[in-house]
Order: C-alpha cells, then sequence, then structure tokens
C-alpha cells in the first residue's frame, strides 16, 4: 500500500500524510490534504505532495522522512539516524564530573553536510562539532540529578539517553 505525502515547497516540511484507505477508495487527492491540513487558500501554492510506497500517516512521516532532491527528482527518504553515546550512564561527581559525549551520524545521502548538531541536556542547548560524521563534546556536571540528552534538531532519528550525576 501507498500514501500521499502534502509537503511544504518553501522548506520541504512535511504537513500531512494519507495512507491509502481500505476497500476501493484511492489514495486522497491533494486538495483534500489541503483541507485535512487546513492549508490557507494563498498558502497553496506553495505546496506539493508525493505518493510514497508506505503505508504511514503523519506523525511517523515526520519523525522518519525527509523531502530531498535526488538527481533532480523529489522523494521523500529516511532521516539521517542519530546515536548519542555517554561514556557513562551514572557519573560519580567524587571521582570524576566530566561527561564526555561522542555523536555519530548513519543513514547520510550523498547531498548531506553535517557539520554541527545541536543538542540541550535538561533543556540547556548546546552545539556538538561534527567531523566525517562523529562529534564528541565533555559537558562539566556538578548536581545530583538525572539529565536527559536529547537532540533538539528535527533532522535526525535519534533516541535520547538518560545519564544519573551522584
Amino acid at each position: 500500500m501507498s500514501s500521499r505525502l502534502l509537503y511544504d515547497t518553501r522548506d520541504n516540511s512535511i504537513l500531512r500524510c494519507q495512507p491509502e484507505p481500505s476497500g476501493s477508495a484511492e489514495l486522497p487527492s491533494i486538495e483534500a490534504l489541503y483541507k485535512s491540513a487546513r492549508i490557507a487558500k494563498n498558502d497553496k501554492q506553495y505546496m506539493n505532495s508525493i505518493i510514497i510506497n508506505e503505508n504511514i500517516i503523519t506523525h511517523e512521516a515526520q519523525e522518519r522522512l525527509r523531502i530531498v532532491e535526488l538527481a533532480g527528482e523529489i522523494q521523500a527518504k529516511e532521516k539521517p539516524k542519530l546515536t548519542i553515546v555517554p561514556n557513562t550512564k551514572e557519573l560519580d561527581t567524587a571521582v570524576n564530573n566530566i561527561l564526555t559525549l561522542t555523536l555519530e551520524v548513519t543513514n547520510m545521502l550523498s547531498i548531506d553536510n553535517i557539520t554541527t548538531i545541536n543538542m540541550s541536556i535538561n533543556d540547556v542547548n548546546f552545539t556538538v562539532s561534527v567531523d566525517n560524521n562523529i562529534g564528541s563534546k565533555d559537558i562539566e556536571l556538578t548536581e545530583p540529578d538525572t539529565y536527559i540528552i536529547s537532540c533538539s534538531e528535527d533532522r535526525f532519528i535519534f533516541q535520547q539517553v538518560e545519564v544519573e550525576v551522584i
């Protein structure tokens, strides 16, 4: 089964994705997607749609996919995968208060050029420089707490990690 994906041509953001209904009904029209996504009349000129060979809904499409132009063709491709690896899951500040984060980016396309990644730790933002798809950052943590580390960008597929500081 397939789905019709509506995206904004100004920034290639995915606005709506509707799978093919079961039974004899066809894929929704682009007009139906405009209504479903509540696209203003004057914004319709910036919209386009493509059909993908997956049966997914909007949330999953926004989480996993991105719209790119490859070889002159607009396509929906998987986002790059970001792996966040702390040097420890439990940091004892009596021994060491430096947490080292290593980031690795995989599933990249030839058009990708990733040099920095915006991250957050308990809602405090920071940037990690990336070279050859790998980046590293030392972070000083002194307060006992459970810290949530995540990517603050939507251009990656990632899992946040937790580190407990004791």
